[in-house]
């Protein structure tokens, strides 16, 4: 659920663009916005108005995942399309997450099995095949390393969400986006403070419930009760998705190449979801 609802961000990023939104104004506006839902939903109710006063202590915890998962990915990966082009920043953002499969072998104890490995390969592979059979990819030194910073703070955010034990629901979700609001304030008073206008409100309440609020929520979930290393793997199906939401709502096409690359994806995310069924012995 967390790949399919953050395969919406191209296309309303997209719209929010074309409606005279910047990159900054709408990373603040749509954390900020989930920030609000969110915390007035648990206002709303006792039990999760208590258990958020709880983790006040938490405090840097959720600090360090706001920076990492919400602040990186969106501040840097922004920076970076103005460097390099799109699809090269798309495919080292995704790359980037075999941070986690790597990290969670060596300190969560996650076994690095064979049809990890499978899967992930087949889904960087479906990534790059997608992103580089777009023409124009270049970039500069810098643009790649900004991509490369995006992609491993949300590959680290996955870890240290694991490592943290930092739980999952609504109460959680007020600190990291109460955090990330802040970092991502800065961004945005620096290029010039501005509030979204006319259109930009619904695209931007869509933005806020179905990747933002929506993807971090199944996100924490997933960490929450499954390895992080194979939640990264699944999550690394986005393009998917995205290019699923593109054809159905732009009517994008795909070439050769692109359905090549989707492929492969659903290859990989089939291969890491894909449980073998154990037969019974016979007495």
């Amino acid at each position: 659920m967390a790949a399919v609802l953050n395969g919406t961000i191209g296309v309303l990023t997209r719209t929010a663009f074309d409606q005279g939104a910047t990159p900054a104004s709408v990373a603040f506006w749509k954390c900020f916005g989930a920030f609000v839902l969110v915390s007035a939903y648990c206002v709303c109710r006792p039990e999760y108005r208590t258990l958020t006063v709880r983790l006040a202590p938490r405090w840097p915890q959720f600090a360090c995942l706001a920076f990492l998962g919400i602040f990186c990915l969106y501040f840097f990966e922004t920076k970076a399309f103005s460097r390099a082009s799109i699809p090269l920043v798309s495919f080292l953002t995704y790359a980037a997450g075999g941070a986690t499969v790597v990290l969670a072998g060596r300190y969560l104890g996650e076994r690095l099995t064979r049809r990890k490995i499978v899967a992930f390969a087949a889904m960087v592979a479906g990534v790059g095949v997608m992103s580089f059979s777009e023409t124009d990819v270049s970039g500069t030194a810098s643009g790649i390393g900004l991509a490369l910073a995006g992609g491993c703070g949300y590959a680290l955010f996955i870890f240290f969400s694991k490592w943290f034990r930092a739980g999952a629901g609504p109460s959680q979700l007020v600190w990291l986006f109460g955090f990330g609001s802040v970092f991502l304030l800065m961004p945005l008073i620096q290029e010039g403070f501005t509030a979204p206008d006319g259109m930009q409100w619904a695209t931007l309440g869509v933005l806020v419930l179905l990747p933002t609020f929506g993807g971090f929520y199944f996100t924490t979930r997933a960490v929450e009760r499954g390895q992080a290393s194979k939640v990264q793997i699944i999550e690394t199906s986005d393009p998917l998705f995205a290019t699923a939401f593109g054809f159905f709502l732009l009517g994008d096409g795909l070439t050769y190449a692109g359905a090549l690359g989707a492929a492969c994806i659903a290859i990989g995310l089939l291969t890491a979801v894909w449980q073998p069924t154990k037969t019974a012995a016979r007495g």
